[in-house]
């Protein structure tokens, strides 16, 4: 019954990062991502993916902190460091094994990146999903499967519909 639910929530997790890649405005795109990454939370909590767990704790306080990240003192260009730094001491004391460190290093790197531009966040999803999608592969997380199969494809699209003229 656990495996259901949290199969359950990975999939409501697909829905909601599906919205908010509808979302045109910054603050309502970080509001539907933080209510991915709160499913996403109890999608590895009841699969016993406890690292995942966890580093989508950070990501919901990560969101909230980009999502405040104009106002003093979080306009600092450090900011994304010491969040990456925070996922990766988490990271640590989650560990729950070698596919926990696919996990852990994809949502540092990620983390730096969603400071930079859009096109750059998206050539780093690449990498970035890839690895997430192997640690969901091992934890047998349906929802996180297709989650991040839709944002490799979906940023490989961005990558290609975003290009400079210089390409």
């Amino acid at each position: 019954m656990k495996m259901l639910i949290g199969q359950a929530f990975g999939i409501l997790s697909v829905i909601l990062t599906f919205v908010s890649y509808q979302c045109k405005g910054k603050r309502s795109l970080l509001l539907a991502q933080t209510s991915a990454s709160a499913a996403m939370i109890l999608h590895y909590l009841f699969l016993g993916a406890s690292t995942g767990c966890m580093l989508n704790v950070i990501c919901v306080l990560r969101n909230i902190v980009y999502f405040f990240k104009d106002k003093r003192p979080l306009d600092s260009p450090v900011i994304p460091y010491i969040l990456a730094v925070i996922m990766g001491v988490v990271g640590a004391f989650s560990w729950n094994g070698l596919p926990s460190l696919l996990i852990i290093s994809a949502l540092m790197i990620n983390t730096v990146f969603l400071a930079r531009s859009p096109q750059s966040l998206r050539k780093s999803i690449l990498l970035t999903s890839s690895l997430i999608l192997i640690y969901n592969i091992f934890n047998f997380a349906i929802g996180g499967i297709i989650n991040e199969s839709v944002a490799i494809t979906s940023s490989a699209i961005g990558i290609y519909r975003f290009r400079s003229n210089k390409e």
